[in-house]
């Protein structure tokens, strides 16, 4: 018990480190979901006169939006919440003369640190856990009571969903305008079949289509299948590999990046080996929980100053050190965008930072 508490005093600072992150992580939410309401507050007040709701409803409504939100905002905000809550938290316990009878006692600073890092550590794990469980888990809902407080239509649909069949000779290409998989409904289907010549295409069009689970295909209303010389009525798509799992994989290439789980983007990298920006989500998703221990690395040299005062120059410092990080972090995820590898973008704030990190903290005063 020992070993995985620590003694007294590990929990002691623990407590303290602990409770002034989940102070900060408040605060960030809070901000975060404020400065959301703000952009977004003449939509919904529309779309409450257009749905007929009160104040009292729509405040209702808006809790709950956020509250579903509230994993996606965390792992947003958790790298710069760990370092300003460790700064802030250190800074106080020199304030106070804490840390000094604990060196006096024998006690390492890197010793004394230890807490911090464990909290850095649950928060990297906590991260990762919403990417792969909690977002996929309310993901959904949360988009439809997005559109819902805009009065727009309430089930989630796909738009624009491409499936190209490029095997045993088959070059087919799918459009579809719009794909409900709640209710595996397409609308504005369209199928062009190249063939093997240029005389062999065909055109398979629809107004909508309605999944069949005894044939495993689509039924199309209105189809109509169109080669060079004739036109004639075409009642099913006929396309084995279109399932309406596939498509709804296909669909989650519409997500923003922090709202992709792991086997999401695995998933899609299998279907899509050629795109640049799933190759670089899926490695920020394992480089952007790291950035708790490495932000730390970098801030905590500059916490542990045993001269008075300076506390508020140090929780700014971490605020700079949040900023420039960020900035940092935007800026490779453009150019992994456009020109350099992905791979590199997505682990190259972590490589710079991270060394400098391990320079000022290997040179920590102890």
């Amino acid at each position: 018990m020992k070993l995985l508490f620590g003694d007294r005093l590990d929990r002691y600072l623990g407590a303290s480190i602990a409770a002034a992150w989940c102070a900060a992580l408040l605060f960030m939410v809070m901000l975060v979901s404020l400065i959301d309401l703000l952009l977004h507050i003449g939509g919904y007040l529309k779309g409450a006169e257009t749905r007929g709701v009160g104040g009292l409803g729509l405040i209702a409504d808006l809790a709950y939006y956020y509250a579903l939100s509230m994993p996606l905002t965390f792992v947003m905000v958790a790298p710069f919440v760990t370092v300003i809550a460790a700064m802030f938290a250190v800074s106080a316990l020199f304030a106070s003369n804490e840390i000094a009878p604990m060196l006096f006692c024998g006690r390492s600073i890197l010793r004394i640190l230890r807490p911090v890092s464990c909290v850095a550590t649950i928060a990297a794990v906590l991260m990762v856990a919403c990417w792969e469980w909690a977002i996929p888990a309310v993901n959904d809902e949360w988009t439809v009571m997005g559109r819902t407080l805009e009065a727009q239509e309430g089930v989630a649909e796909t738009k624009n969903v491409v499936l190209k069949v490029r095997e045993s000779g088959v070059d087919q290409t799918l459009f579809v305008t719009r794909y409900d998989h709640a209710h595996r409904h397409l609308a504005g289907v369209t199928l062009v079949d190249r063939g093997s010549g240029p005389h062999d295409v065909l055109t398979i069009t629809a107004s909508e289509a309605t999944w069949d689970d005894e044939r495993g295909d689509w039924q199309l209303v209105g189809g109509e299948r169109r080669t060079p010389d004739r036109a004639m009525a075409q009642p099913w798509l006929g396309v084995p590999t279109a399932t309406p799992e596939l498509l709804a994989r296909l669909g989650k290439e519409g997500k923003e990046t922090v709202q992709r789980s792991y086997g999401e983007l695995l998933d899609l990298r299998g279907l899509r080996p050629g795109r640049r920006d799933l190759v670089l989500e899926f490695h920020a998703h394992i480089t952007f929980p790291l950035a708790n221990l490495v932000l730390l690395l970098l801030a905590l040299p500059f916490a542990v100053n045993y001269e008075r005062g300076r506390r508020v120059e140090r929780v700014v410092f971490a605020v700079l050190v949040c900023g420039l990080y960020l900035v940092t972090d935007l800026s490779c995820h453009s150019l992994g965008l456009a020109t350099l590898h992905p791979v590199l973008a997505a682990w190259l704030p972590t490589i710079v930072f991270g060394a400098f990190g391990c320079v000022f903290f290997a040179g920590m005063r102890s």
